[in-house]
């Protein structure tokens, strides 16, 4: 071989073609930073949801096998007085696993603000790292986009797989169960833990434990504070359920009784107040209205009912006016409200987020 050959560069050709990442710079570093965080969150969805497919897939199963599609344990229609058995052995059977179930999905968001946002920039400032960030080419803007879009992004893709899923569980529970919270669609199952409100709230805690974290630096501390306040919020949030959906009332006419004698008691029965609201109506209110317009709220809709139909006052202002007591009324929400309160929780997790994410953006413009 000559010199000249010799010198000549040696060029290697390669048939792999070069490596392209879905993500780069910032972003690509956050998805690095948080990958086993972001892991074990998937994980924890995939699992949730396939839970729940299968266990509704069996309660499925069970109902049509025992012919007990239209039976409300609560509200027993007459079609079903034959088939209360079935109902109450469905109960008996998977009432635990429904209550677990439905206690994992409420507490699902807070654990995604606790554990996952709340150090998210926290460990930053405590640690130090991003003072390293900002020194570099990327500015506090973009070094927050990534930091914080990220999580909130996957959090979103997240939670509406669980909100699809959730969705057609509480319809396959909703009715059939008498645990606690589960028969009704206005209980905190339904109204928090499916559905699009459970998308604005794992949102809302995300961009909470984020905001926490901007502010008190520490990553201990920051849990302890974002898991006090998102239970805060979201109570907050659950109260505000009823601004787009205004209560309705219900009135019937009704007589009342004083106190009975002695000898009466024995034919006393209890019953409730004959307003006729909807079944699985979501009643706020109750009480009695004398003929001069006086409303008198009662604490519950039972009363004790005499053989000759009357009821019996159950309150001492009720005893008081008990001659003069004409009509009695319900507050309550119809079963037609379900959505309306939906979207309504979901629209104030939503805005209540981009406060949190537009002060984190102004906190670190600021920032010295």
């Amino acid at each position: 071989m000559s010199v000249a050959e010799m010198s000549e560069p040696t060029t290697v050709s390669s048939s792999r073609p070069p490596k392209r990442r879905i993500a780069r710079g910032a972003v690509w570093l956050s998805l690095r930073q948080e990958r086993t965080p972001l892991l074990i969150a998937g994980a924890v969805v995939l699992l949730l949801s396939g839970w729940m497919l299968v266990l509704g897939s069996r309660l499925q199963d069970f109902v049509e096998a025992q012919h007990i599609q239209g039976c409300n344990v609560v509200y027993f229609p007459p079609e079903c007085e034959a088939l209360s058995g079935q109902a109450i052995a469905l109960d008996d059977r998977w009432g635990i696993a429904v209550l677990v179930t439905g206690w994992l999905l409420a507490a699902l968001p807070v654990a995604f603000g606790v554990f996952f946002a709340a150090p998210l920039l926290a460990r930053e400032f405590e640690t130090g790292t991003y003072a390293l960030a900002w020194t570099q080419s990327v500015s506090r803007q973009r070094w927050l986009a990534a930091r914080l879009g990220v999580p909130l992004l996957l959090t979103l893709l997240g939670s509406c797989v669980l909100a699809v899923v959730s969705g057609w569980w509480a319809g396959v529970v909703q009715g059939r169960f008498a645990v606690p919270g589960y028969y009704h669609w206005f209980t905190w199952m339904s109204r928090t833990a499916s559905g699009p409100s459970l998308v604005g709230f794992c949102l809302l805690s995300v961009a909470l434990g984020a905001a926490v974290g901007l502010v008190v630096r520490r990553v201990v501390a920051s849990i302890v504070v974002t898991a006090v306040l998102t239970l805060a919020v979201r109570f907050a949030v659950d109260a505000g359920r009823y601004l787009l959906a205004p209560a309705r009332e219900a009135f019937a006419a009704v007589k009342m009784a004083g106190p009975l004698p002695d000898d009466q008691t024995r034919m006393v029965a209890t019953g409730h107040l004959p307003t006729n609201t909807p079944l699985e109506s979501d009643v706020v209110g109750n009480g009695l209205i004398t003929n001069d317009g006086l409303r008198i709220p009662l604490d519950s809709d039972w009363t004790s009912v005499t053989a000759d139909g009357a009821r019996v006052c159950p309150s001492s202002e009720c005893l008081a006016h008990h001659d003069t007591i004409v009509q009695a009324y319900t507050t309550y929400h119809p079963p037609a409200d379900e959505w309306v309160m939906h979207w309504t929780q979901t629209g104030l997790s939503l805005a209540v987020t981009v406060l949190l994410v537009g002060f984190c953006v102004l906190r670190v413009r600021r920032m010295r």
